[in-house]
């Protein structure tokens, strides 16, 4: 007969009970993310965005109102029924020459800068044949660029180097600059 007791029972009788379970500290792993998701489930019930600005919700006219035509036009016209006094006649602008010169400028820059007379351009220096709506398209705004130029004072790169001719053409600036003796240099 054994006197000892197996091995497996020996390790049954070394556990102790007697210990207490560790007490939780802070938040369980993954906290964040099961928040997150409540949060989501909870606010798709709504199906209206929470705000997280302070303060009043209430819009604020940054301008100048924006109204339809006919409810403008309404109270106008009561208005000027209303009133015995006549209303005051609206009267033109003079335009300035600065003005009138301002909205030539302003033509000019708008024919540089037309997409469509630039595609043309792109098509003449490709050698592409055009058609005859854009040659006469291309026409009608070279001339009114032409004429507002004119208007303008304007003048041509070309035009101006050839009213000015140099008085030394650059053959003799060289030539001057190749001979050996350089005290006549000027």
């Amino acid at each position: 007969m054994p006197t000892s007791t197996p091995k497996d029972d020996k390790k049954k009788e070394v556990v102790v009970t007697d210990k207490k379970p560790k007490k939780k500290t802070g938040k369980e792993s993954g906290n964040r993310q099961k928040e997150a998701f409540q949060e989501k489930l909870n606010s798709s019930g709504n199906n209206t965005p929470k705000d997280p600005r302070i303060g009043s919700k209430k819009p604020i006219d940054l301008g100048i109102p924006a109204k339809s035509n006919q409810s403008a036009d309404k109270p106008k016209t009561k208005a000027a029924k209303k009133s015995p006094i006549a209303p005051i006649r609206e009267v033109e602008s003079i335009k300035s020459p600065e003005s009138s010169m301002e909205a030539l400028e302003q033509e000019i820059y708008a024919i540089e800068d037309d997409t469509k007379l630039q595609a043309i351009l792109a098509k003449q220096e490709d050698d592409i044949d055009l058609t005859e709506a854009e040659v006469d398209f291309f026409n009608d705004k070279m001339t009114r660029h032409e004429a507002l130029r004119k208007a303008l004072g304007w003048e041509d790169e070309e035009e101006v180097i050839q009213k000015t001719p140099s008085t030394i053409d650059e053959e003799e600036l060289w030539d001057k600059l190749d001979k050996p003796d350089l005290s006549s240099f000027e």
